[in-house]
């Protein structure tokens, strides 16, 4: 009888060096007539160059003085092009589209327990526009390429250039520095700045292989894939804005857009992004509005809003409401869905007040009433109230601002005056840290005499990251 054999040790009790590295995937090419077999992109690849050059010895045979359109040669793919490069540059991304198709397929087999994507099947690859060659953007290095696989490979190799070179002779590893165009971020391994690189070259990991959607991480296709209404669990809601999600990863994520961590230099708005707070300086702090109106004197800071003011100003266009026997016409399209939702849809917007109950039909009305019914005051920095619509469908007001711990450490730090440091007087803050298990929560005032919280409660998070 023969003695049974011990089963091979799991591969990630080895040690990297005696792991299996990973087949290569196989692929075949996708070249009308052909069907050739490669192990990997890179192969592929190279496969496909030998096809781009048969090719371009052809159009070389043409007549030189016709305008030449190439049509690309992958099936089922009608993508037309004057320029040969353009050409090229769009073939070689079929094979990189292929690799990610296939190992999107790869990894939903290995997690059966992440749902099917129930978006439109693609009926062709899902190509992006290609207008130029992949530029790489490392310093001292101005290198383009035609091929995308050839790109990602070039910047793989400034990582691992850029780590030897910094390596110490005591053979440690201390922070490498990414040399990117205005990049001057350190990782901690050479690992770490690969996938870094990554992200300044828009590098993909996978594709749907249902819908063809490019994804940078095998998480983000999962992310995708339990995001669809069909499979969305609604098992997580964001106390914000009331939205599901289906984990509580992806809620996570979509906290993070309702976090203040921009602060306002000259005063102390907040905002959730680098854009709204650009906006915010432009229109609050810089008197300059270099568009000015052709019929009359009014001068505007961008060209939305200048056409806004024609429209309600000088235009005679109008918008009539299309319901049956109703004669309501306004100009304004916002003016016009407001009354179709109250008159025809019954459906009114209304603003609540949450101390009194009382119902306004602007958000401008509630305001009032806030400051001269209940004494509120506008949030430092801030020129108007904030409302929000809660589960009711009510309008009311955000009592809530959630910063970074960054920016609420400004808004609380002392205000340089010319005499000194001197606080700013007449605002509670209610930090609360979500760190703590228990949610401590404390009161924060500049004023030792002030006994409740007064125009803005702030929640603070810890610093964002990129772990977030």
């Amino acid at each position: 009888m023969m003695t049974p054999q011990p089963p091979p040790p799991p591969t990630y009790a080895l040690p990297a060096s005696k792991r299996k590295k990973p087949a290569e995937m196989q692929l075949m090419c996708g070249w009308i007539g052909c069907q050739e077999i490669c192990g990997g992109e890179w192969n592929l690849n190279t496969h496909i160059a030998q096809h781009l050059e048969e090719y371009a010895r052809q159009v070389a045979q043409e007549d030189p003085e016709v305008e030449q359109i190439h049509c690309c040669s992958w099936n089922s793919c009608d993508y037309q092009t004057l320029c040969l490069e353009e050409f090229e540059r769009h073939s070689y991304y079929h094979g990189y589209y292929m690799h990610l198709l296939l190992q999107g397929k790869l990894e939903c087999d290995l997690h059966p327990e992440i749902p099917a994507c129930t978006a439109p099947p693609r009926q062709a690859e899902k190509l992006p526009h290609l207008g130029q060659n992949f530029l790489c953007g490392w310093t001292d290095c101005e290198r383009e390429f035609v091929s995308i696989v050839e790109f990602q490979d070039h910047i793989v190799k400034h990582a691992l250039f850029e780590y030897d070179i910094q390596k110490t002779p005591d053979d440690e590893r201390p922070k490498t520095q990414c040399n990117w165009t205005m990049c001057h971020k350190q990782m901690g391994n050479k690992y770490r700045l690969i996938e870094h690189i990554s992200t300044h070259s828009n590098k993909k990991q996978v594709a749907c292989f249902h819908c063809g959607e490019l994804f940078r991480t095998k998480t983000t296709l999962f992310d995708h894939l339990r995001r669809q209404p069909e499979n969305n669990t609604n098992s997580f809601q964001c106390a914000q804005c009331f939205k599901f999600f289906a984990t509580k990863k992806l809620l996570k994520s979509h906290v993070v857009r309702h976090v203040n961590c921009y602060k306002c230099t000259m005063c102390d708005m907040t905002c959730s992004s680098a854009g709204s707070l650009t906006t915010h300086i432009r229109y609050r702090h810089l008197k300059d509005k270099p568009l000015k109106c052709s019929e009359c004197d009014t001068r505007c800071v961008r060209e939305s809003d200048l056409a806004k003011h024609v429209q309600i100003v000088h235009s005679k266009t109008v918008h009539q409401c299309e319901h049956p026997d109703c004669e309501y016409s306004v100009r304004t399209y916002t003016q016009m869905r407001r009354h179709f939702l109250e008159v025809h849809g019954n459906n009114p917007i209304l603003y609540a007040c949450h101390c009194c109950e009382r119902f306004f039909k602007s958000g401008k009305s509630l305001s009032a009433h806030l400051i001269k019914k209940h004494g509120f005051r506008l949030p430092s920095g801030h020129k108007r109230f904030t409302y929000r619509v809660d589960e009711n469908g009510f309008y009311r007001l955000e009592t809530t601002r959630i910063e970074s711990l960054e920016v609420t450490q400004q808004i609380l730090s002392p205000q340089l005056e010319d005499d000194g440091p001197k606080p700013v007087v007449g605002t509670c803050f209610e930090i609360v840290d979500p760190t703590n298990g228990e949610y401590e929560r404390i009161i924060v005032s500049n004023d030792p005499n002030e006994a409740q919280l007064v125009g803005e409660v702030v929640i603070s998070l810890p610093s964002l990251s990129e772990d977030l």
